[in-house]
């Protein structure tokens, strides 16, 4: 259709960059659900540009699985 989109790993660098509470939530919900593939993308690109941000990338992929886990398990979203 013509739209503009941004590939997943660079998607999660503006929204590290912009740190709102609604990017964090966002973040960890598309890393819960991103295959290892995708992952493995996410933290190729994180590394060279936001390194200190990695510590909270594992943190955020760990968060959004457990949600994923969570929302699964008991039906509860």
């Amino acid at each position: 259709e013509g739209h503009p989109i941004i590939t997943l790993p660079y998607l999660v660098l503006l929204k590290l960059a912009a740190s709102r509470p609604q990017d964090v939530a966002d973040l960890s919900r598309m890393l819960g659900l991103a295959g290892e593939s995708a992952l493995g993308q996410v933290r190729r690109a994180v590394a060279p540009h936001r390194p200190d941000d990695l510590e909270d990338l594992e943190r955020l992929i760990t968060l959004g699985r457990l949600e994923l886990e969570a929302s699964d398990g008991d039906g509860a979203p």
